[in-house]
């Protein structure tokens, strides 16, 4: 039995190759997605390979000592899924061998590149960068594997002639192996960023400095900083190693996203104000700013600013008309044309100008946490998809060559740089922990990056107290987050998401926020938006566990969860039926969908271009995408017509809001203060319910419980972000 894998090895076996160290399973040379938690035990059966892994130390491989959840069935999850990707079957198994009640172990034959081993070397030996070991009855002579059989030459050379030809055999591999080394630095320099990288911070003031963009010759930044969240964001300027910041405007928005132009005489910025959002340009030296197009934004990662390499152009995201689209505008005329690629996207966003002018880049969302970046050749080919993920888009760059993208993607671990070049080769960059917001300098081998954190967590108001506001009080907290809170029919329960365990993940607490249990462990990327079902067990949820994004149904005692199968993909935030014979989900494109519970074709509801949806008494209230945000309609469970709700307001897209039997509560978090409305039916009347002391995060939902004392609303109580430098970036 050879030693066991290194945690700085690749393992080869059948036609699978396992990285330990990035923690990447491929089939032939194509990577699949395994889960997090599925992947540690591949490593461990690896590690251990023909000795039996007890489930016992798989648990302790999987969750630590202090984490409370039923491990029997995630760990019976975790190996199913390993299973499904390998191909494997616990009845015939091929790779993985169960040993009943007791673990389990790796029967495969396997081949270790053990990368951080030097082997010894001797004249007229093999050179080789890597050692490599073999097992199992495939082995073979280590020295001849690694040549091509018509380098060998028989051995009928004697004494110098002998010598001679081994010499010039090593000299040859050498410089073949050299010459590799250096086409491969050239075509995937990020493979070797974690030696010449060098990471400091280019800003460290208090609040959040966000959205970086560097001067043409690489020696400022600008950049969004808010030192207070209720003060909001502003633009300013920093030349790299001096400590003066410059303010350039004085207008406080909810989020501002700024872009330099190639010819560095102004700034481009996309500004998200309660009533002047829209795309402006301001001198880069200072002076009066000046509005060039009207905008509308409901996610701060999508609103991406880009100037074309002849400062001619502008390209950017909006959602004015009801539609999430890019538009491209002439500066000489100011006229904005749609792009308009023969594609289908939840939102088409964050556009970015390759430097030679030749692509744009953007990214085509296809659910919720489902995503792909596609480079648009701009001389008229359809658009290249260049990689596709799942986690949360937190912005994208070109790299000073145009020869690869680099983006930021959060998957529930707080995100992390990686970068792809237009065939698809995928690197997660060793750097960039946290990051967000990457932007390169065309000149001076630099990235800027956001590296950012926050804390939001699950507040309550008490909607019977005389004075509402006063009463808003931290529920349920962490020093992570914790978001769309749900009350059980009774009352007595609430279920949320928080990725208080490293990912998002479903959590379980008593009403007043005790006794706390974890309800999935997926592990990645996410897993969100639970539901209640009327019968106080099971709930409803999305995950994109099984490689897209797709409704699952869990009973809170038995904590296995089911996939609901249905024809129709990428479904997300769920909502059940009344007597919870069906679920009501929304696919990538807004459409609502009515599904089985216990899985089944999908009915189409609606395809108002909605994404969330509520049942109660008899009729199910969903949101509208308009002009200018989103309006409220409703339409009875039996049919009949769907229509909107007359005197309700019109509301941001990023609003939370909720259906009760008597009517609608809803946020508006852009007015000062923040308030919670409700909505009557029985009159048609809105009525301010409290202010609330700080402004709600957008989109994280609204609960209340069903005496309708109680309102659960999620609040962003602390919120950090620092502008990181990285210099030698290639």
């Amino acid at each position: 039995m050879s030693s066991p894998a290194s945690k700085n090895a690749i393992v080869s076996f059948g036609p699978f190759e396992a990285n330990l160290e990035t923690q990447e399973l491929q089939k032939l040379g194509m990577r699949l997605r395994v889960p997090n938690q599925s992947f540690q035990i591949l490593a461990l059966l690896l590690e251990r390979r023909g000795q039996l892994v007890a489930r016992e130390d798989l648990r302790q491989r999987l969750w630590p000592s202090d984490t409370f959840v039923e491990y029997d069935q995630g760990l019976n999850a975790a190996v199913n899924r390993l299973r499904d990707a390998l191909g494997d079957s616990a009845d015939n198994p091929r790779y993985i061998e169960t040993l009943p009640r007791r673990g389990y172990r790796f029967i495969a034959a396997v081949e270790v590149v053990a990368k951080d081993q030097e082997p010894s070397r001797a004249i007229g030996d093999t050179v080789s960068s890597a050692s490599i070991v073999t097992t199992g009855p495939e082995k073979q002579s280590a020295t001849t594997a690694s040549i091509p059989a018509e380098l060998l030459m028989p051995a009928k050379l004697g004494g110098v002639n002998l010598r001679i030809f081994r010499i010039a055999l090593a000299v040859i591999f050498l410089f073949i192996l050299s010459v590799t080394a250096l086409i491969s630095l050239r075509k995937h320099p990020g493979e070797s960023y974690s030696s010449s990288v060098a990471v400091t911070p280019f800003t460290s003031l208090p609040g959040q400095e966000v959205a970086p963009t560097f001067s043409p010759d690489g020696s400022q930044i600008a950049f969004a900083w808010n030192s207070n969240p209720e003060d909001g964001f502003d633009l300013y300027v920093k030349t790299i190693g001096s400590e003066r910041t410059i303010k350039l405007t004085d207008h406080p928005a909810h989020w501002i996203s700024p872009a330099w132009s190639p010819d560095g005489t102004q700034i481009a910025f996309a500004r998200w104000a309660s009533h002047a959002s829209g795309i402006f340009v301001i001198p880069a030296l200072g002076g009066p700013e000046r509005k060039l197009a009207d905008a509308d934004f409901w996610h701060e990662p999508f609103m991406q600013v880009s100037w074309s390499p002849d400062s001619k152009s502008l390209a950017f995201w909006s959602t004015l008309g009801g539609e999430s689209h890019i538009f491209v505008m002439s500066l000489d005329n100011l006229h904005s044309q749609v792009l308009a690629p023969n594609m289908s996207c939840w939102d088409m966003a964050a556009p970015s100008f390759s430097p030679d002018g030749k692509n744009l880049a953007f990214v085509c969302t296809s659910s919720v946490a489902v995503y792909g970046i596609y480079a648009l050749p701009l001389a008229g080919a359809s658009p290249h998809l260049v990689t596709s993920m799942m986690g949360y888009f937190r912005g994208l760059t070109w790299s000073a060559d145009g020869t690869r993208i680099v983006f930021s993607n959060d998957s529930g671990d707080g995100g992390a740089l990686w970068q792809a070049d237009l065939a698809g080769k995928l690197v997660k960059l060793p750097f960039g922990e946290e990051g967000s917001s990457p932007s390169v300098a065309s000149r001076g081998n630099r990235l800027a990056y956001v590296r950012g954190w926050k804390t939001a967590d699950i507040w309550r108001l008490d909607l019977n107290s005389r004075d509402p506001e006063n009463s808003a009080t931290k529920l349920i907290y962490s020093t992570r987050t914790q978001r769309v809170p749900q009350y059980s029919p009774d009352g007595s329960k609430i279920v949320f998401e928080s990725d208080r365990s490293g990912t998002h993940e479903i959590w379980l607490t008593d009403a007043d926020g005790n006794n706390l249990i974890q309800l999935t462990a997926f592990n990645g990327p996410q897993t969100g938006a639970p539901s209640w079902c009327s019968d106080g067990h099971r709930i409803a949820f999305d995950s994109r566990a099984s490689g897209s994004s797709a409704i699952y149904v869990e009973d809170v005692g038995e904590r296995l969860p089911r996939v609901v199968k249905t024809n129709v993909s990428n479904l997300a935030v769920p909502a059940w039926s009344e007597d919870c014979k069906w679920l009501l989900a929304s696919d990538g494109h807004h459409s609502l969908y009515r599904v089985p519970a216990g899985g089944g074709p999908a009915t189409p509801i609606s395809d108002k271009g909605s994404w969330f949806s509520v049942v109660s008494n008899g009729r199910i209230y969903f949101n509208m995408k308009e002009s200018k945000g989103v309006s409220l309609w409703s339409e009875a469970v039996s049919g009949g017509g769907s229509e909107p709700l007359k005197a309700m307001p019109t509301l941001d897209a990023g609003e939370s809001w909720t259906a009760t039997q008597h009517g609608i509560y809803y946020t508006l978090s852009n007015s000062k203060p923040a308030t919670v409305n409700f909505y009557d039916f029985a009159t048609r009347t809105v009525r301010r319910v409290a202010n609330l002391p700080q402004r709600p995060t957008p989109g994280e939902g609204l609960s209340v419980s069903p005496d309708g004392r109680w309102l659960l609303y999620t609040q962003t109580d602390d919120a950090q972000g620092d502008i990181m430098l990285a210099n030698h970036f290639q």
